[in-house]
């Protein structure tokens, strides 16, 4: 679908095999290169300032390993009357989530650097959609957390799985729920020259 120009190559600092599967979409040829940093908020950050950071973290911990290379990384957060949502720790605290959070809106965040250490490239951006989810009962709460999804997710959902039943309406990016913003990103690739 699209290609890479000029000889560009891409790595994806991250893991997750969901901003994994969104990047895949695109049809170009890329790496994973898992990053390891300290995801630690500053006393005072906002949400958005702080996935902004923590994107550029990713990139630059990679990219300052492969200094020709286009590194993408990527983090996101569910965010509820300002506060970040982070993932549940047990099935008592997904449970709390995820009453907190049925029948009103939160926000979904996901900060995105592209860096390119030899070009003095580091590109950073946010982007943000809003999700309503339904008004669960106590049951569909504890049968879903029984499916054992809500764990290692922010919010304690996830709308490309099984608790995409859930998610009444979105305003915003689908992508950007699930962990990476493709339409943002492609524009932002294509920007930088590293897309056709």
């Amino acid at each position: 679908m699209f290609q890479l120009k000029n000889g560009h190559s891409v790595i994806l600092a991250s893991e997750s095999t969901r901003r994994v599967d969104l990047l895949r979409t695109l049809g170009i040829p890329f790496s994973i290169v898992p990053p390891s940093i300290n995801e630690e908020r500053k006393k005072g950050e906002s949400p958005k300032e702080y996935v902004v950071r923590i994107s550029l973290e990713k990139a630059l911990n990679i990219a300052n390993y492969f200094p020709d290379k286009w590194v993408i990384g990527a983090d996101t957060v569910v965010v509820y009357k300002g506060r970040i949502i982070g993932k549940p720790e047990s099935e008592e605290d997904a449970f709390k989530t995820l009453k907190m959070l049925k029948g009103k809106w939160h926000k979904v965040i996901t900060g995105f650097s592209i860096v390119c250490v030899e070009r003095s490239v580091y590109y950073k951006n946010f982007v943000e959609t809003k999700v309503f989810l339904k008004n669960l009962t106590d049951d569909e709460i504890l049968r879903y957390i029984k499916t054992c999804e809500p764990f290692g997710k922010a919010g304690s959902y996830a709308i490309q799985g099984k608790g995409g039943y859930m998610v009444k309406e979105i305003k915003g990016s689908y992508a950007n729920v699930v962990g990476l913003p493709l339409c943002e990103l492609t524009e932002a690739l294509q920007s930088l020259g590293i897309l056709s």
